[in-house]
């Protein structure tokens, strides 16, 4: 098979950065990245994409980088959506069996009904999660294919988000030249390349501090249980140090990331933070320990929103293994400990537990705020191999040259005609295929 079908390209359009990578797996299902950017975020607020123009302008820049390096051409991108709007409904539904037999064809229906009708008007269902089905009554089981009964039941759960966050996605990806390949809700891919299948298993909740959002998503019994994200994050931090302390935005930012602490009893108590002088705002002092202070009262606000949010599930007390925090606001000094404080479970910090090719840039990657752009590629390259490698994603150089050249070839001898088509044909109907809405669909 050709390597660049084998490749799939990922964006992950952040508040405050915009990360682009190509990856693949090698022969041994170690993840290979192949090659990866990260540019500064323009037109996106709180995790969605506000302005068009300039969003996609930011995606040129960051995916250009990656086409250079490799000397390709991508032509569709998987990304993945954030925003306050995306939130997990239930939905359940029964069907009369087949001969008294459970069939890969009523399973697949009640999935699509649960996707159709689990959503409200101008919203979009991303991801069918089943959490139980029963069988005549026999509750817990995982995999009813095949099973005899007259009757089965279903109960999923469905991450569903505002349309028009796709609609601006799309449209900025087509503005920078690109097309959408598909989409994921970045809390349901999260967990995919930070948690492993045992922490799943007991039960665990993954907190993303992002620049705009907190995404929040629980497993339990190795089954995504929640995924929702709440409209505050980084951000809403320096601008209360900005406002509490008359400091202009950029020294607002730089005292939280070098002097600020979460857990304001960590900070120390005779230490100041110096603010230069600028543009007419006079030079002062802050001590770390106000600053702190500021900083955990906001944090304390977003993490009182997320034990709602995991309260609603009646699972708290039956996870096993914990939080993992994840996202830039990880590394804030002390932001575990007052995670553990406020939810009352241990905290680790969160790095990828999948295996990965080595390679020189791997360390960059294996950090906590890489949780989105690795997830979102590790559920990129299944899409892709699901699809039989046929999407068309990233042409090489070689084969631009096979493309631009086949509309002007002479009619050839049959037999060189017929081994033409034979070596190039499926490549060709796969870089000019289009996805069908049935594509953009993925579970």
């Amino acid at each position: 098979m050709n390597q660049t079908r084998e490749m799939a390209a990922v964006i992950d359009i952040g508040t405050s950065t915009v990360r682009a990578i190509v990856g693949r797996l090698t022969p041994d299902r170690k993840l290979d990245v192949l090659a990866f950017n990260e540019v500064m975020s323009k037109g996106v607020r709180n995790g969605v994409v506000v302005n068009i123009d300039e969003a996609a302008q930011a995606i040129q820049t960051a995916v250009s980088s990656l086409e250079r390096d490799l000397k390709i051409k991508i032509k569709k991108i998987f990304a993945g959506i954030s925003g306050q709007k995306i939130s997990t409904r239930k939905y359940s539904c029964y069907r009369p069996t087949e001969n008294g037999v459970v069939t890969e064809a009523i399973i697949r229906s009640l999935v699509e009904e649960a996707r159709k009708h689990a959503v409200n008007s101008g919203e979009i269902g991303y991801h069918v999660i089943p959490q139980d089905y029963s069988v005549d009554g026999e509750k817990g089981v995982e995999n009813p294919v095949g099973m005899s009964g007259r009757r089965i039941e279903a109960m999923y759960n469905v991450i569903v988000a505002s349309e028009n966050y796709e609609q601006n996605l799309r449209r900025s990806l087509g503005n920078a030249g690109y097309e959408l390949a598909g989409v994921f809700v970045n809390a349901y891919v999260q967990g995919d390349a930070y948690l492993s299948r045992d922490e799943r298993e007991a039960g665990v909740v993954l907190i993303d501090f992002g620049a705009g959002t907190t995404g929040v998503s629980l497993y339990f019994e190795n089954v995504l249980r929640l995924a929702c994200e709440l409209p505050f994050g980084g951000n809403v931090i320096s601008t209360d140090i900005r406002e509490g302390c008359s400091i202009i935005p950029r020294h607002a930012e730089m005292v939280k990331k070098q002097c600020g602490f979460a857990f304001s009893e960590l900070a120390p108590e005779n230490k100041v933070a110096q603010i230069p002088e600028v543009d007419g705002w006079p030079a002062k002092e802050i001590s770390f320990k106000n600053l702190s202070g500021i900083i955990q009262a906001r944090l304390e606000e977003i993490l009182d929103g997320v034990n709602f949010q995991l309260e609603s599930t009646g699972l708290v007390n039956r996870l096993g293994a914990g939080v993992v925090i994840t996202g830039g606001g990880s590394h804030m000094r002390g932001i575990d400990k007052l995670v553990s404080f406020i939810t009352g479970l241990e905290v680790r910090t969160g790095k990828p537990v999948i295996a990965m090719k080595e390679e020189l840039f791997n360390e960059k990657l294996r950090t906590p705020e890489m949780a989105n752009v690795m997830g979102l590629l590790l559920s990129a390259i299944k899409a892709n191999a699901l699809s039989k490698n046929t999407l068309g994603l990233v042409e090489s150089a070689e084969e631009r040259v096979i493309q631009s050249a086949a509309p002007t070839t002479k009619k050839a001898e049959g037999g060189i005609r017929q081994k033409m088509t034979s070596i190039f044909g499926k490549a060709k109907d796969g870089f000019n295929g289009l996805l069908s809405d049935e594509d953009n669909e993925i579970e």
